[in-house]
């Protein structure tokens, strides 16, 4: 498997199955039996995972060329909701077909696994930049994780408020603290591109 999304080589073209879901649509649902993992081809989905106290926690935005719900060939059910941010166009790949690609083929078995463990590490960061508890903190923390080149930059590809609760802040939090980091000089916005800098003094 040549890339996180290589996977679906594995599986025969004729199997899979072209979706498209709209903004604001269910993949699937927390509970739902697992039939299919997908691949993103156009647009952004968001996974949700509802929590017992009734929070709910963003646990990735799976964008073009990320694929999603690897995990739930090892699970009866789906443990998050898979929502469709903006209109989207996914690859969905049988569970079934994709198990037994992978059982007759040792190789393939051990690059999904390597992708699988950059996915929990992935995750213990986003758990981590949660427990930053100041907001102007936290957004630094998502923007140099986020960040590439001189001065470090990232661009959005996504509104603040969706941000906001990948990241568990209020859209007043996150303004708020956005508002902060640029007056203190640690950020600079300017269509759509956040540069990182160096604190004055």
């Amino acid at each position: 498997m040549r890339s996180a999304t290589g996977w679906i080589g594995l599986v025969a073209p004729d199997r899979l199955v072209t979706r498209r879901v709209a903004a604001g649509e269910a993949v699937f649902r927390q509970g739902d039996a697992t039939v299919a993992v997908y691949r993103v081809e156009q647009g952004r989905v968001r996974l949700v995972r509802h929590l017992e106290d009734g929070s709910s926690v963003a646990l990735h935005v799976a964008r073009a060329g990320d694929g999603f719900a690897e995990a739930a060939l090892f699970s009866d059910v789906y443990h998050c909701d898979a929502v469709a941010e903006v209109d989207a166009v996914l690859t969905q790949a049988p569970k079934a077909d994709l198990l037994a690609a992978l059982e007759a083929d040792p190789r393939a078995s051990l690059a999904f696994a390597r992708m699988l463990a950059t996915q929990v590490r992935d995750l213990r960061a986003r758990l981590e930049l949660r427990n930053i508890r100041a907001a102007p903190e936290r957004i630094l923390a998502w923007l140099k994780l986020q960040a590439s080149g001189t001065p470090p930059a990232v661009r959005l590809d996504r509104p603040w408020t969706e941000i906001a609760a990948e990241i568990g802040l209020t859209h007043e939090a996150i303004y708020r603290a956005l508002a902060a980091l640029e007056r203190d000089g640690r950020i600079e916005r300017a269509a759509g591109v956040v540069r990182v800098l160096t604190p004055r003094g």
